[in-house]
């Protein structure tokens, strides 16, 4: 809720401007002021217009709405309305550095960068977006490499017709970003230990409104170990970390796994009980 109130406040002083109209979510009169998260997130806040949604604002971004959730803490529980902030992520590969042949302005909306505390010109060029210190510094009309924190760089432009989930690293965008980390620790950790099968149900509180992390309870499966579940349906794939082992007596023994809704989710799961492969290490 914090969030939201201080998006709110930025609105309100005029530091960050109105995003679309009712008929588009960017139009070529709009900018679009990017920040940092704490995993090097670039976002912006979009206003919502009247009759914008959350699924069609993240089918514009190449998203889902559990993303859009995932970026926006406490909005499952909020009604949607106009004037309403909504963090919004935007992937490199989405911004364009030149105005390449065939450029039209109309068609693209201006990006800016609000320097934070600690930035320096070659992390800003060179680690966030990618790009020569010299165009930067040119773009921006600036003499040397002396930088002000919350004063804004013109970094590039993004399309108004939207950004395909093409151009996201990873197809479901950050959750899918915290999954690809996780295999990664399961081949790692997994490497030369005999590794187990297993397969069962798989239980979720389907009603539960949180969106934490990966994470599950498994009846053998070590403490802060990875493991992976495999919904045979859908042909997904999930690694997460166990955070405990599953009750004796809470659940029968067909349930070899009880997931956090965030990891159901990302399997496509819809009921609370379904069918899933496993494997782990000892």
């Amino acid at each position: 809720m914090r969030k939201f109130l201080f998006f709110a406040l930025l609105l309100f002083m005029g530091k960050l401007s109105a995003t679309g109209d009712s008929l588009n979510y960017l139009t070529a009169k709009d900018t679009i002021f990017l920040s940092i998260g704490a995993f090097e997130e670039k976002f912006f806040p979009h206003t919502m217009e009247p009759k914008q949604t959350l699924y069609s604002l993240a089918q514009f971004y190449g998203l889902s709405v559990e993303e859009l959730y995932y970026f926006n803490p406490g909005l499952k529980e909020q009604s949607i309305k106009a004037g309403m902030p909504i963090q919004v992520p935007i992937p490199n590969a989405a911004i364009k550095r030149y105005m390449e042949s065939g450029f039209l302005p109309r068609e693209n909306v201006p990006v800016y960068y609000v320097v934070k505390r600690g930035d320096t010109m070659y992390r800003i060029a060179k680690v966030y977006f990618r790009m020569p210190m010299e165009l930067l510094m040119a773009r921006n009309n600036l003499a040397d490499h002396t930088l002000k924190e919350g004063q804004q760089l013109h970094v590039g432009w993004i399309s108004v017709h939207g950004i395909p989930d093409s151009l996201r690293l990873h197809a479901g965008g950050p959750l899918a970003r915290r999954n690809a980390a996780l295999k990664k620790i399961f081949q790692f950790e997994a490497a030369g230990k005999r590794l187990q099968n297993g397969q069962g149900v798989a239980f979720w509180q389907k009603e539960s409104k949180e969106d934490s992390d990966l994470y599950a309870l498994h009846r053998s499966a070590p403490v802060n170990s990875i493991i992976e579940v495999l919904n045979p349906m859908t042909n997904r794939t999930v690694y997460v970390k166990v955070i405990g082992k599953i009750p004796e007596t809470a659940y029968r023994n067909e349930v070899v796994v009880v997931l956090s809704p965030l990891a159901a989710k990302l399997l496509g799961a819809i009921d609370p009980r379904f069918f899933v492969k496993v494997r782990y290490y000892h």
